[in-house]
């Protein structure tokens, strides 16, 4: 197991702020049990940000449910749930998806930003059009139309849209904006929700120098991904003899996998 090698720790005046601040994670489970990457990152970082006195404290979850059913239910949750440990209200709730790796600095680093309505981390989209999962509207009369950012700068910067994989949200922004707060559509839940919010007065950033990864769909191995492998190391296999099957000397007749063949 590799040390953790964080790119962030807050300084002594930050952790001073710190102490104000308490955050419930709120990660939508598309199935019963989630990668043991994205477990690992959600224990180094609860850790990590406890040691530097970001208080973590619990985790809200759903299992198997419909993506804008599952956030508007834990978003109600949050509302409604008083922290046993300090008799109040979360400051924050940080949404994770499960599919997501990341350092262990990731809620201290977004933490820097606590006075922000919402703040994201920058990743890229896993299936399709592997772009920025960040939005700027369009000029479309589809209020829900925007286009897809294909670079995001390398710093914060104010947007219309985020995905919500690893987005820092204050608690009141679930006061100000009404329920139901997400709702699918064409553009997805997550660009639904912001849309809503930026009608109420809710500003959306993303911090561009900020980068984790997205677990994507693992590849199908079939004969055309082996020949593909092959070629990409043609000078590794080159050299190697080829030895006949069957015992008599000679290779075995191939057969196609084509119709007819």
């Amino acid at each position: 197991m590799a040390d953790p090698t964080p790119i962030y720790a807050p300084t002594e005046k930050e952790r001073k702020r710190l102490q104000d601040l308490s955050i419930l994670i709120l990660t939508p489970c598309k199935d019963y049990e989630c990668p043991i990457g994205f477990t690992r990152s959600v224990v180094n970082m609860t850790a990590y940000s406890w040691l530097h006195g970001l208080k973590v404290f619990q985790m809200g979850n759903t299992e198997r449910m419909v993506v804008h059913w599952a956030r508007n239910h834990l978003a109600t949750l949050a509302c409604e749930h008083i922290c046993g440990y300090t008799g109040q209200r979360y400051t924050h709730v940080l949404w994770l998806d499960d599919d997501h790796l990341f350092n262990p600095d990731l809620a201290l680093y977004l933490a820097k930003y606590s006075d922000l309505d919402v703040v994201s981390a920058l990743y890229f989209g896993r299936v399709g059009r592997q772009l920025p999962v960040v939005y700027v509207k369009d000029d479309l009369p589809d209020r829900y139309s925007h286009y897809q950012m294909l670079e995001v700068p390398p710093k914060l910067c104010e947007v219309d849209a985020v995905g919500f994989g690893a987005c820092l949200m204050r608690m009141d922004v679930l006061d100000r904006v009404p329920a139901p707060w997400f709702k699918f559509n064409e553009s997805g839940e997550d660009v639904y929700f912001c849309v809503h919010a930026k009608e109420h007065g809710i500003e959306i950033y993303c911090d561009g120098s900020y980068q984790i990864g997205h677990i994507g769909e693992p590849q199908i191995v079939t004969q055309e991904a082996s020949q593909r492998f092959l070629e990409s190391r043609r000078d590794e296999y080159a050299d190697r003899i080829k030895v006949p099957l069957g015992g008599n000397g000679q290779w075995p007749k191939q057969q196609s996998l084509k119709p007819g063949g």
